[in-house]
């Protein structure tokens, strides 16, 4: 396990992101653990829960399927 300042984190997020697929990252905040970086699962149901908590998501999805396209900057715009 990995037990890192906030700071510390901000500066090297790559490498963190990274790491937490190999251990625990704990990121503390004041010294105090705030939370935890965790790898993203196949199935962990994160594309349910943009959608159901942004409704841009879901608004940018729908435009996908319906093979509608946005430029990355559009699409960061909307979002």
């Amino acid at each position: 396990m990995k037990v890192i300042p906030l700071s510390e984190a901000k500066a090297h997020l790559s490498r963190y992101g990274r790491l937490c697929q190999e251990e625990s990252v704990i990121v503390t905040v004041k010294g105090v653990p705030a939370f935890q970086l965790v790898p993203l699962e196949e199935d962990d149901g994160l594309i349910d829960r943009l959608l159901e908590h942004n409704p841009q998501f879901r608004e940018l999805l729908e435009d996908r399927l319906q093979g509608k396209f946005l430029s990355s900057k559009e699409a960061l715009r909307r979002l």
